[in-house]
């Protein structure tokens, strides 16, 4: 089975997690009022090269697809998944930020993504989402061991976001990742806890918690940005996640 990591590939990609954890760390402390969005890809790029690590997404061509841009997505309010850092793209205060990257470390991939309200808050809908977003992502990941279905996690994910009132995104989801970006097995944000494959121990997955504040419906504006059809607003927590013999660990998070 492909999916399933070996002793070595498992080491690297605990290293590569660490790193992007350090990494997203510090691009968390350059959301501030002001700041415009390409900084963000200018510091990301200086930090991959000083880590000695690839930004996955860059150049990223999937099915013929252009060639993604930048190495990192960054979403402001209403917009969603795959959006490009912009230099006229000035933060303010109370906007909702994503930040979503990959990294390749020794051959092997790491994803995580946060959002964040920035500056002073302006709309309490907006931390409801992100604070949401976060406790749907950990309260999800501890679902995971050995044997437990992919709709065990979609569906406590829909539980979770739906009690406050919220959606998840039903086009998009989590998934497998290792050599590639996206791998066995998909994990999407909603379904029966009966449905799909079950977990195995050295497994290593992208669980993704995608809410947004009114449908789930999302349109194009180009061939990769997209926003919320409504004008909701949409944040993201994610991280990479190792199934272990006796339940997991999550590699993309930062030492305390």
């Amino acid at each position: 089975m492909g999916f399933v990591k070996n002793a070595e590939d498992i080491t690297k990609m605990k290293q590569g997690g660490k790193i992007l954890a350090e990494i997203l760390s510090g691009l968390r402390k350059m959301l501030v009022p002001g700041r415009n969005c390409l900084d963000l890809e200018k510091e990301f790029i200086k930090l991959c090269a000083k880590n000695k690590v690839v930004p996955t997404c860059k150049g990223y061509s999937p099915h013929g697809m252009p060639p993604f841009p930048t190495g990192l997505c960054v979403s402001i309010n209403n917009q969603s998944v795959h959006c490009f850092p912009k230099k006229e793209i000035i933060l303010k205060d109370g906007d909702v930020v994503t930040v979503d990257t990959v990294i390749k470390y020794k051959g092997l991939n790491v994803d995580a993504a946060f959002s964040t309200v920035v500056g002073r808050e302006t709309d309490p809908l907006k931390r409801k989402l992100v604070d949401t977003a976060k406790s749907a992502l950990y309260e999800t990941i501890a679902e995971v061991a050995p044997g437990v279905r992919i709709g065990r996690i979609s569906n406590k994910m829909q539980k979770i976001v739906e009690s406050q009132g919220l959606n998840v995104l039903k086009d998009y989801a989590g998934h497998g990742i290792g050599r590639e970006m996206h791998e066995y097995p998909e994990i999407p944000c909603y379904g029966s806890k009966n449905d799909g494959p079950k977990l195995v121990e050295g497994m290593t997955i992208c669980i993704e918690a995608l809410v947004c504040t009114g449908d789930d419906i999302v349109v194009n504006d180009s061939e990769w940005e997209t926003r919320m059809a409504d004008d909701g607003y949409f944040a993201q927590a994610e991280h990479t996640i190792l199934v272990t013999k006796d339940g997991y660990e999550i590699l993309t998070l930062k030492e305390k």
